[in-house]
């Protein structure tokens, strides 16, 4: 049997482990005679805990190997909504295993895709696992990963033809002004590049509000902005709609 490329999860596992460790720790004591209000607490905590687990556990399932039509339908979105010829050289910022940076090897065979990422211990993810996932799929001599960080790119103004990015940018610990982070992406980007960026785009926390992030963007010297809601546009449960309700694609051409 061939083996599949594997591109992990959206949910880390560590994060699963670290909550259930937690929960099994505060079980422990209740195995040992102890005072019934204390024993009514810890179980108390634990019902506490155990909420937000399930939910993670939920989402893991949803965005996992077995159910990879969903993790598909949010990264086809993003290429899908992508202006561009399939001609030069991409970029995918924050690669993760590898999955959007493949993807655009295979639907444009002309091109030469770049996928930088700075690959945390957070993560399941590595440069390894990203150029094993290329090999399985037959592009690896069309994309090139390299570790480095989005806030700091490490190529000339206008290098890339397109650019591409999927659920990314807040996750990047190193700049707290997420428009930053965009406007770097648009730094390598050349004038008449294309681009597709799918992040928490609606958080006004990260981003402010969204109209003035366009009207930024556009005074930037970028020529078409477009903006979608990533929940509306691919069918998914209603549960998972309100996890991705800040969710958004930025498409375009600079």
């Amino acid at each position: 049997m061939n083996k599949l490329a594997n591109y992990g999860n959206w949910v880390p596992l560590n994060l699963l482990y670290t909550i259930l460790g937690i929960i099994l720790i505060v079980l422990i004591p209740t195995l040992f005679p102890i005072f019934l209000v204390v024993r009514i607490i810890l179980w108390i905590i634990v019902g506490l805990l155990l909420l937000p687990f399930s939910y993670l556990i939920y989402l893991y399932y949803q965005f996992s190997a077995h159910n990879k039509e969903l993790q598909y339908k949010v990264w086809n979105l993003v290429i899908q909504k992508l202006p561009w010829n399939g001609r030069g050289k991409a970029l995918d910022v924050g690669t993760g295993a590898g999955a959007l940076a493949i993807e655009l090897a295979k639907r444009f065979p002309e091109c030469t895709v770049w996928g930088i990422d700075y690959w945390g211990k957070s993560w399941n993810y590595s440069k390894l696992k990203c150029e094993e996932n290329a090999k399985l799929e037959g592009v690896e001599n069309q994309v090139v990963f390299q570790k480095a960080s989005a806030s700091k790119l490490p190529y000339k103004d206008g290098e890339f033809d397109a650019i591409v990015s999927n659920f990314v940018y807040h996750e990047v610990r190193d700049i707290r002004d997420k428009k930053k982070l965009i406007s770097e992406s648009f730094r390598v980007l050349k004038k008449g590049g294309v681009f597709s960026l799918q992040d928490t785009l609606k958080n006004e926390k990260k981003y402010g509000n969204i109209e003035e992030l366009i009207r930024d963007i556009k005074e930037w010297g970028v020529e078409e902005v477009n903006f979608i809601e990533t929940a509306y546009e691919i069918p998914m449960p209603n549960l998972l709609k309100f996890e991705l309700k800040t969710m958004g694609l930025l498409y375009g051409i600079k």
